[in-house]
């Protein structure tokens, strides 16, 4: 299963812009990466399911219950996309700054399906 995972993650990296890819448990450890060697994968990973699981319990203390569809952070260098479509796993993606985001956006969501198809044989 992993094997297939990382060849997904690798199907990620034909995008323009993308710089690197890791899908992260709900927990915040890591099940595969694709990130550059200079990235501390598994403390980027925490940091990703840290902040997503954060910003979910924050909606739901202000009583909404809508799941996110992305949370973006737009660094000097670089962006991070973090997504998450159940409970299970989360895909992070580290794009250059000057992405066109919305095409960005549905490439990960197209791949975030397939991700999901193999995570659940």
């Amino acid at each position: 299963m992993i094997s297939k995972l990382h060849e997904k993650l690798r199907s990620i990296e034909l995008v323009e812009g993308v710089i690197g890819t890791a899908i992260i448990e709900r927990n915040g450890l890591l099940i595969t990466s694709r990130l550059p060697r200079d990235i501390d994968e598994r403390k980027c990973g925490a940091m990703a399911a840290t902040m997503y699981n954060a910003l979910e319990m924050s909606l739901e203390s202000l009583g909404k219950k809508k799941n996110i569809d992305h949370i973006t952070v737009e660094l000097g260098d670089y962006q991070i996309i973090i997504m998450g479509r159940n409970d299970k796993f989360l895909l992070l993606s580290l794009f250059e700054s000057n992405i066109n985001l919305g095409i960005a956006l549905i490439e990960i969501e197209a791949i975030i399906s397939k991700l999901k198809l193999i995570m659940e044989d």
